[in-house]
């Protein structure tokens, strides 16, 4: 089942979402970076909980963005956070973050989650998608495009 996130979602998600991430490091793209989330590719931030949470707030407090999560028998087995943003050309929609329980991939679930979000973009009239991804997350990248996703660009990084 998918469902919007409720406030009482918060730490089951968080819980969640710090065991993928540890457990799946190539995760960490540019983003994780520049929340502090993690000090660098694969390695996470000792305090990488917290400031999940506080990125996680600041996500839901801005206006356009939503967050679905999928259960199975009650327990949190996924989710997506995305939104419209609309500071280019035209809005645009972003995939901020898509996690799945590893024992349920292959199961259409991630399909399921990305079909939502990208079906809530096309009723705001939103014409392009974009997300994130670490360099290193090659079966996330695998999974991107074969739902239609194409690389348009790299990111860099130096650490003065």
């Amino acid at each position: 089942m998918i469902r919007e996130f409720r406030q009482e979602d918060k730490e089951a998600l968080c819980r969640f979402f710090a065991r993928l991430i540890d457990g799946h490091k190539e995760y960490i793209s540019h983003g994780e970076l520049q929340m502090g989330i993690a000090t660098d590719t694969g390695v996470l931030a000792d305090d990488f909980r917290e400031k999940w949470l506080r990125y996680l707030d600041a996500q839901l407090g801005r206006e356009g963005n939503r967050l679905l999560i999928a259960e199975n028998d009650g327990t949190l087995v996924g989710f997506v956070l995305f939104g419209v943003t609309d500071d280019g050309d035209a809005p645009f929609g972003v995939i901020f973050d898509l996690g799945v329980e590893p024992a349920c991939r292959g199961q259409r679930l991630g399909q399921q989650l990305m079909g939502r979000a990208l079906e809530w973009f096309r009723g705001q009239g939103v014409k392009d998608c974009y997300l994130e991804s670490g360099v290193a997350n090659h079966s996330a990248h695998e999974f991107f495009e074969h739902h239609g996703f194409r690389a348009v660009s790299s990111v860099f990084r130096l650490k003065l």
